[in-house]
């Protein structure tokens, strides 16, 4: 492959300095949760486990994906309506605007 292309790093040390630049979207989260077994430990009592749990927060995840600009043609906040035959008797069910309950959610009064 080394002969095939045209890369723009040499070394790994180039590759993961590339690799740093690229947009990194919300923080990473870490937390340790104590996990109880069914085995138990030489004083009869059930064994534990500190496990660790990675996870983004999904409301900042949700944010960076609508902010986005590269997604901004791939997002619809419009309701459609799109039917398969020229007559509007085949009704084209594939995302979530084209769904009757997106329509229904334009026109519903807030609480």
């Amino acid at each position: 492959m080394k002969n095939h292309t045209e890369l723009s790093f040499h070394n790994t040390y180039s590759y993961l300095k590339k690799v740093d630049q690229l947009p990194t979207g919300p923080a990473w989260q870490c937390h340790v949760i104590k996990a109880e077994g069914d085995l138990l430990d030489e004083e009869g009592l059930p064994r534990t486990e500190d496990l660790e749990l990675w996870f983004r927060d999904p409301i900042e995840c949700i944010e960076e994906l609508l902010g986005n600009p590269n997604f901004k043609e791939y997002l619809s906040f419009t309701p459609e309506r799109a039917y398969a035959d020229m007559e509007g008797r085949q009704r084209i069910y594939d995302e979530m605007w084209t769904a009757d309950w997106w329509w229904n959610m334009q026109v519903r009064e807030r609480i």
